[in-house]
């Protein structure tokens, strides 16, 4: 397992450790701004509320009637916001063992980060950056399966599956980024927010 380190509240991206890049190396166009990068990143967004609403239309129209009590949907979705540390948890667990990861949050750009300048394989960069997309998909499973009259555990595994399938929303924006431009076994580094290759 990595070494996790929590850096705590991070007043810029230059907190981070600079890793040492070789010269053959190129940077990966991808937008150096936390927060531009977030606006550019939008649109990946779409396909997971796209899924989560499918699922809830389907079993609504399955239970012909309400599925979710209103009130347990809004505490769902804060349990969900409270797991983002988890969330970057999970990104930090998958780096190499031998890795130095640091865990913090970002409330200029209203994130929080999980970030190595250890190098790492360009497929295994796809895995720990999709990861978290568990904490999404395992309470929409159990919504799913979950009868229709348990409305308040419905309701907050629902907002749990909505915070946790949008918030990998940069992540896959990143995974698009890599696949369409990085060749298979390249080695990744991560330098101050930029990704290297």
């Amino acid at each position: 397992m990595p070494q996790i380190i929590w850096k705590g509240i991070i007043r810029s991206e230059d907190e981070f450790p600079i890793a040492d890049i070789p010269k053959k190396a190129k940077k990966l166009d991808s937008e150096e701004n936390m927060k531009k990068m977030q606006i550019k990143a939008l649109p990946f967004i779409i396909p997971s509320i796209f899924i989560c609403f499918i699922c809830m239309f389907v079993k609504t129209v399955l239970a012909s009637e309400k599925v979710i009590h209103i009130g347990y949907l809004f505490i769902g979705v804060i349990i969900g916001f409270l797991l983002i540390i988890v969330h970057e948890l999970l990104h930090a667990i998958a780096f190499p063992k031998e890795a130095t990861v640091y865990i913090g949050i970002m409330p200029k750009s209203l994130t929080a980060v999980a970030l190595s300048s250890s190098p790492v394989k360009r497929n295994r960069f796809i895995f720990l950056s999709i990861l978290p997309i568990i904490l999404g998909i395992i309470p929409l499973v159990v919504f799913c399966m979950n009868s229709y009259y348990l409305k308040e555990i419905n309701g907050i595994m629902f907002g749990m599956a909505i915070m946790g399938m949008t918030s990998v929303y940069p992540d896959i924006y990143n995974i698009f980024l890599v696949l369409k431009t990085v060749p298979k076994n390249t080695i990744f580094k991560i330098v101050s927010m930029i990704q290297c290759i």
